[in-house]
């Protein structure tokens, strides 16, 4: 009879331990290969550009430039001689990428703001043994990326400090201090220049969860023409990792929210 009355007990401890067991799995299912596919899956599309002869001459020499992600040294990739590299299965939200020569490290880039599934496409610029960026362009691999043109229909927020958001072509856009770079031609504007009627050009990627669009380029146009003129510019570079050697560059306007969050200037250098 007591091991009639356990045989129920057993059965339910029995089946209590397999339901524990799918459990587990299903956690480690989702918590490891799935979720993992979804937001490590942006890619980055590089290109070394020498600053000049002597450089391009000086790193054919030399050991070849490496490329890593900071927070998972296995992403990593070897430049190529025409220097092009690509990275894939990066993750959303933000990353740091190290450059390398041979046991040298020639700089670090961090790019914010980073939708799944989204292409970058960099140049950057070997200045004086130095990474620095030179231009900067995000697509979306499906809807990630988005490019609207029309006129600015209405001014939701205006905030100089802070996030600003517009109505252009339909479409409810944001302009972030340190993401967004707003000109006209070759003369860097502000949200201020961004008014109702304004035609203009919008680079950027769409906000998670939301139709929203985050602006990493908004361009002035000429009502006219719609032409952006030129987008390149010069600016004083100064080394995060020495400030005092400062050199004159020439990149695209969007690349110059990175540059301005470190303490680069706009126009050359002064001796």
């Amino acid at each position: 009879m007591i091991l009639q009355s356990m045989k129920p007990v057993k059965i339910l401890l029995a089946m209590l331990l397999a339901i524990g067991a799918m459990l587990m799995l299903a956690s480690c299912g989702s918590g490891g290969g799935g979720s993992t596919a979804v937001e490590k899956s942006s890619v980055v599309v590089g290109k070394v550009l020498a600053a000049k002869k002597a450089d391009v001459a000086l790193a054919a020499a030399g050991d070849p430039i490496t490329v890593y992600v900071l927070s998972d040294p296995s992403i990593t990739a070897t430049v190529g001689t025409d220097g092009s590299f690509t990275l894939r299965g990066l993750p959303s939200g933000s990353f740091t990428l190290v450059f390398m020569q041979g046991s040298t490290e020639v700089g670090r880039l961090t790019f914010d703001e980073v939708a799944a599934n989204q292409q970058i496409t960099i140049d950057v610029q070997l200045v004086s043994n130095e990474i620095v960026l030179v231009d900067e362009d995000r697509r979306g691999i499906g809807d990630a990326g988005v490019e609207l043109e029309g006129l600015v229909q209405n001014v939701i927020v205006l905030d100089p400090n802070g996030d600003s958001r517009f109505v252009i072509a339909g479409r409810s856009v944001v302009a972030r201090p340190g993401v967004t770079a707003i000109r006209q031609g070759d003369t860097r504007k502000t949200v201020n220049d961004v008014t109702v009627g304004k035609q203009v050009h919008v680079k950027g990627t769409t906000v998670q969860d939301s139709t929203d669009v985050l602006a990493f380029e908004i361009m002035l146009q000429n009502p006219t023409t719609g032409s952006t003129s030129d987008t390149q510019m010069t600016i004083c570079h100064h080394p995060p990792g020495n400030p005092t050697h400062a050199v004159t560059i020439t990149i695209s306007s969007s690349a110059w929210p990175a540059h301005q969050a470190h303490g680069d200037t706009e126009g050359a250098c002064k001796p």
